[in-house]
């Protein structure tokens, strides 16, 4: 299985106390064959992001679970290349919970193969403690990662699906209904609703929701995305909105002080010449 990988953020030089390893691999069919994609975030004792990488993994026999294990494998090997020696390993599938932890054996020689190079990178940690997650606590940043490099695998141009189904562009189900899909207003790309609250929420830790769709810059709006959001979430869409509103800035000809432009406005809005 050969794997290749983008990574981003900083290294530190020396371990600086307990980190979180999140991890995700995920597998699409596809007409032209499997593609595969993983994605890692190792994190701080308050979650924020130390390091990222994601890649794609290029073996046309490749299962879901392999694809686990190999993101699993990928993180611990930069963890201890990053000098981290006490990490908390973030599953969110039972499955890969019970191999970490020995509750359950591998049933193919694979899977025995992958979990031998997990075991033997954990003995290089003082300790490594596997945690089974679900719901809100899912690994978001890194399931993402690998989301973006599974979409970036498949051809933009989508053969024509004659299927009366609905498809989705984020997890690649095929078998859903209509009432499951969200349609963006401004670009008409699809996706199911699961689907679209997890983007949601990943990408407001960062800015106002894009499209989902690789490539797409079409911005979501609160308004239609209202019944997927919690009062949690819908604050924090307001805040992006807020903090967005002001971007440019130029100096009032009366008064010779620093003013914003709003969006779509020429006026400059002034404290002091409103």
């Amino acid at each position: 299985m050969e794997e290749k990988g983008t990574q981003d953020g900083p290294k530190p030089s020396q371990d600086s106390g307990l980190h979180r390893l999140y991890f995700k691999g995920l597998t699409r069919e596809e007409t032209r064959g499997l593609v595969a994609g993983f994605g890692v975030a190792i994190c701080g004792q308050e979650d924020n992001i130390l390091f990222q990488m994601k890649g794609s993994i290029h073996d046309s026999a490749i299962t879901g679970l392999e694809a686990e294990l190999m993101a699993l494998k990928r993180g611990l090997t930069e963890a201890v290349s990053l000098g981290i020696t006490h990490i908390s390993i973030y599953c969110d599938h039972y499955h890969i919970f019970e191999l970490v932890t020995g509750s359950s054996g591998p049933e193919k020689d694979s899977i025995a193969l992958l979990m031998n190079d997990v075991q033997r990178t954990r003995q290089q940690l003082t300790s490594s403690t596997p945690l089974l997650v679900t719901g809100d606590q899912t690994n978001k940043v890194a399931y993402k990662l690998a989301s973006e490099t599974l979409v970036s695998e498949i051809s933009i141009s989508m053969p024509p699906c004659h299927k009366k189904n609905a498809f989705c562009g984020i997890c690649f189900d095929d078998d859903l209904e209509a009432e499951q899909m969200f349609s963006v207003a401004l670009c008409g790309h699809k996706f199911c609703l699961e689907c679209l609250k997890l983007h949601i929420q990943v990408e407001l830790m960062e800015r106002v929701p894009r499209c989902p769709r690789y490539g797409c810059k079409s911005k979501l709006t609160i308004e239609s995305c209202a019944h997927l959001l919690t009062p949690k979430l819908r604050a924090m869409w307001e805040q992006r909105i807020e903090e967005t509103t002001i971007t440019d800035w130029a100096m009032c000809a009366k008064c010779q002080q620093m003013a914003g432009v709003a969006h779509g406005f020429c006026q400059i809005s002034c404290r002091y010449h409103l």
